[in-house]
């Protein structure tokens, strides 16, 4: 009989399926089931890269955003939505001043991007849902963790902040690298250059 795959492995798994299959599969990857976000997926264009035309994109819209760019907007949002959540513990539950100081820079930069993210989700014409809510994915903090989190303080607090913060900060960096490669719209592009930036400069400087 087989062994049974180490959780490591198979959360490993999961989070190189996220990265490399960013395009439409984001919505579906770890999501199975998810028939609102399918159906955000449809809305917005036929094919995993081809920019949105008239038949597949809300009125409105520029018809330069694909599958991709909506997927990585709404999978950030998801994310940024959950990590909001987090930092929004730390001055209360924190002990060290220094990495206090540092989820603070890490907070600012969340809350521009999330803002960022939504204006342009609006643009597509995409309505504003969470086809990711409830889903335990790479990047993003899940219930229990979230509890975890409340429940505790000081060093233990911090422990728990800093893996779930790395592993964030890992994963979208690694999506908006993916997203610069294969997204459309430039003003995704270069959002995600921003983002990338951002969570490679705080994951680098997040205290030890």
């Amino acid at each position: 009989m087989a062994k049974p795959e180490p959780a490591a492995t198979r959360r490993a798994g999961r989070a190189q399926l996220v990265v490399t299959l960013l395009c439409a599969l984001l919505i579906m990857s770890g999501c199975a089931g998810s028939q609102q976000g399918a159906g955000t997926a449809a809305k917005a264009t036929v094919t995993d890269s081809s920019p949105a035309g008239a038949s597949g994109a809300a009125a409105g819209t520029t018809g330069t955003f694909s599958t991709t760019d909506i997927a990585w907007l709404q999978l950030l949002i998801a994310m940024d939505d959950q990590t909001r959540l987090i930092l929004e513990l730390v001055p209360r539950h924190g002990g060290e001043t220094a990495l206090k100081t540092w989820a603070a820079g890490v907070a600012r930069d969340n809350r521009s991007h999330l803002t960022a993210l939504r204006e342009l989700l609006a643009a597509t014409g995409v309505p504003d849902t969470n086809p990711h809510e409830g889903h335990d994915m790479p990047g993003m903090v899940n219930s229990e963790e979230m509890k975890a989190l409340g429940d505790v303080t000081g060093s233990r607090f911090d422990g728990l902040l800093r893996s779930a913060l790395r592993e964030h900060l890992t994963h979208a960096e690694q999506l908006s690298t993916d997203l610069r490669k294969n997204g459309a719209d430039p003003r995704v592009k270069k959002l995600a250059a921003t983002v990338k930036e951002s969570a490679a400069e705080h994951r680098e400087r997040m205290p030890v």
